[in-house]
């Protein structure tokens, strides 16, 4: 007797052992499915065209072909098998090409079994008209989200032109925090920098705290979780487990969930965007970092576009006294205009090139906000055909 797979077989293309152990021990074989494997890309899309199996399951990330070059492969063969992706990087590009090239569905790793079974029975239309109902209002579902993700990005967009084209550094970190705490429903948020002379961390602006404890906020970069992200340069996100947990951002400032992103520009840190809750145990998400990562960048930028126009500032208004005053024809004061004249060009310099970069993180963003709303269309498409399926099977 035969089990539910009625023996259809499957191809498992992934680079680690454990995952493909994993994947035919505790899914695949218990239902009965005939297990094909592959541990790069080339040799999975070759077992795919010869063997012709009835699902792949194949990772995004893999030596000598990745799951997308696979996917457009399979495409240029007509080789219309059905594909599940599984991914740790559920980025809206990624997502965006992989259905464009035919994906019939993609799991986010770490998955559950669940998870699993449930993406290899939509891909191999086993549901009977429940399932049909099911997908319907998973697709429906989706679509919300990445409505949602549209709306988030592109007022991102608009945020980061806005501080990007700000040269008061006071108005820049100001609505950098507000737009965090907005974008990541947070209780409370603030930006950190760094003070060149303690090599401590400061508050430079905050949102929801008092002016108390945004003046007395100075922590040690060695000796802190946000010091922690100066010094490894990579964001922390942590939330309590229990609800009575916390964590310490400073001596006596405890909080339930945390998010910190490093303000980064090019190679440097230059601070800190860290998002959190005292009160509410809501943990934050994959989707509020990358959206907290990506207003980070853009006010780093912002930031140092206001540093430069105040230091030349600085220096023309030096100039200008030393030109207003007879010592000005002095050999020494003829040295010391040039050297304001040669900052000031450097300075200008360095504020054209970290204007092009605001501007091309702009294009990307805009990049991505098209991305996304045509994956909403190619949902909505989804969502009529799901309808139309489900109707069909009630009557």
């Amino acid at each position: 007797m035969e089990k539910e797979s009625d023996k259809q077989k499957v191809l498992i293309i992934d680079d680690r052992r454990e995952n493909i152990v994993f994947l035919a021990n505790n899914i695949l074989r218990p239902k009965g499915y005939d297990i094909i494997t592959a541990m790069d890309g080339e040799k999975g899309l070759h077992k795919a065209l010869e063997e012709r199996p009835d699902l792949i399951i194949m990772d995004l990330r893999m030596p000598r072909m990745n799951g997308l070059e696979v996917l457009s492969a399979l495409r240029e063969e007509q080789c219309h098998i059905p594909v599940i992706l599984t991914t740790f990087h559920g980025s809206e590009s990624v997502v965006v090409e992989a259905f464009r090239l035919g994906v019939k569905d993609y799991v986010i790793k770490p998955y559950t079994v669940e998870d699993m079974e449930e993406a290899i029975k939509r891909a191999l239309g086993e549901g009977r008209a429940e399932d049909k109902v099911q997908l319907r209002e998973r697709i429906r579902k989706t679509n919300q989200q990445w409505e949602r993700r549209v709306r988030e990005l592109s007022t991102l967009h608009d945020i980061g032109k806005a501080v990007t084209s700000l040269l008061d550094l006071e108005k820049i970190v100001n609505r950098v925090v507000e737009a965090a705490v907005f974008l990541t429903g947070a209780e409370e948020g603030f930006l950190l920098l760094i003070d060149q002379g303690t090599k401590e961390l400061y508050m430079r602006a905050a949102k929801g705290l008092s002016q108390r404890e945004a003046r007395s906020f100075r922590v040690k970069v060695d000796d802190s979780l946000s010091g922690q992200v100066i010094t490894t340069g990579k964001p922390i996100m942590v939330s309590s487990v229990q609800d009575q947990e916390k964590f310490k951002l400073k001596t006596g400032y405890l909080v339930k969930s945390l998010l910190h992103v490093p303000l980064k520009l090019r190679n440097e840190i230059i601070g800190v965007l860290s998002v959190h809750n005292r009160i509410s145990s809501k943990a934050f998400t994959d989707n509020d970092l990358r959206t907290l990562t990506i207003l980070a960048g853009h006010a780093a930028v912002a930031i140092e576009n206001a540093r430069l126009y105040q230091s030349m500032e600085e220096k023309a208004q030096q100039l200008s006294q030393i030109l207003s005053t007879q010592k000005g024809k002095t050999k020494g004061d003829t040295n010391k205009v040039m050297q304001l004249v040669r900052g000031i060009e450097i300075h200008e310099q360095r504020l054209k090139k970290s204007r092009e970069e605001a501007e091309q993180l702009t294009e990307e963003l805009r990049a991505l906000v098209a991305a996304a709303e045509d994956l909403v269309k190619r949902l909505k498409v989804q969502e009529k055909e799901a309808e139309e399926l489900a109707e069909g099977w009630r009557t």
